[in-house]
């Protein structure tokens, strides 16, 4: 609900602002998880994605893979809804429970009995219409376009179109960022090598799978050691081939940590991809002549699997 309603309902609530670094990393996150299963894919602060499915050649397959892949993101089942557009797939995704699918056939049927607030509007304008008694959106779609423009401005037009089903807005899509990074900080200064190695390789598995996700590779990577009461260090290298499995990517960071003699406790690591391939514009790599070790094969052939299915690969040795 707005926020002015909320401190209506509630005066002796306090109200903390969100916290905006977690918010788009959320947003980041749900964004990457769903980014190729679509030819267009939005996703809100609010916790609202959208996928364009118009040219996807299985939309069964590609909304259980959305359910999939948002339930491992974020822990939980999500509300799915199948509509001819945004707002009334927004509304009826709102309609179902959760880990099930909502399918709209007819928008407008849909939409009709639905309330009035449920327009994007402000809260002055959704007051107006209530004193207008256009409380439902089969009441705003009954009226004239130009009426309730005369009234609300630009935005009464809209709210007309939205409430006929006729979906004016567009999804905008989301690009991947051509950089991430994995971060852990230590509640007590690390100096154990063997405890820094095991915390490096799990951060490299996050970041693995966010690149699988993606399709893309790291083509520069940097690790960052913060120190209790002393200036950082660091170490960075730009790498002939695109690291995208933890093995790769755990390869060249648990060397450093290896070899690294640091001063002092370390009380933060970073794993940083400055330069990422972008997805789609390349094919996935198995290993580059002979170099390959047994767990960069067994991600190669995991990540094969992934992608094209369990029979892609008939016999591996």
């Amino acid at each position: 609900m707005a926020l002015r309603q909320a401190e209506h309902l509630c005066p002796q609530a306090v109200f903390v602002l969100p916290d905006e670094e977690a918010v788009i990393r959320i947003r980041e996150l749900l964004s990457t998880a769903l980014y190729d299963l679509a030819p267009t894919v939005e996703v809100r602060d609010e916790g609202i994605a959208w996928l364009d499915l118009d040219g996807v050649v299985h939309p069964g397959e590609a909304i259980r893979e959305m359910r999939r892949r948002l339930l491992k993101a974020i822990g939980r089942e999500p509300r799915l809804g199948l509509a001819p557009g945004p707002f009334s797939a927004r509304l009826a995704a709102s309609s179902a429970r959760p880990g099930r699918l909502m399918r709209v056939e007819d928008a407008r049927v849909f939409l009709a009995p639905h309330p009035s607030r449920a327009l994007p509007l402000e809260v002055e304008q959704l007051e107006r219409l209530d004193l207008l008694g256009l409380r439902t959106l089969g009441a705003v779609a009954a009226i004239g376009p130009r009426e309730l423009e005369s009234q609300l401005g630009r935005e009464g037009r809209h709210a007309v179109l939205l409430a006929r089903g006729l979906e004016p807005d567009a999804i905008s899509a989301w690009r991947p960022p051509m950089f991430t990074s994995a971060h852990r900080q230590f509640g007590e200064p690390v100096e154990d090598r063997e405890a820094l190695l095991f915390v490096a390789r799990a951060l490299c598995g996050d970041l693995a799978e966010e690149l699988g996700l993606r399709g893309a590779g790291a083509k520069h990577l940097r690790v960052r050691l913060g120190f209790e009461a002393s200036e950082g260090e660091q170490r960075e290298s730009v790498v002939r081939h695109p690291l995208s499995s933890q093995a790769e990517l755990f390869g060249l960071v648990g060397a450093w940590i290896k070899e690294w003699q640091p001063r002092a406790a370390i009380t933060e690591l970073w794993i940083e991809l400055p330069v990422l391939e972008g997805a789609g514009r390349r094919q996935l790599r198995l290993w580059a002549g002979s170099d390959g070790s047994s767990d960069e094969v067994i991600a190669a052939l995991e990540r094969l699997q992934e992608r094209f299915g369990d029979e892609v690969v008939w016999k591996p040795a």
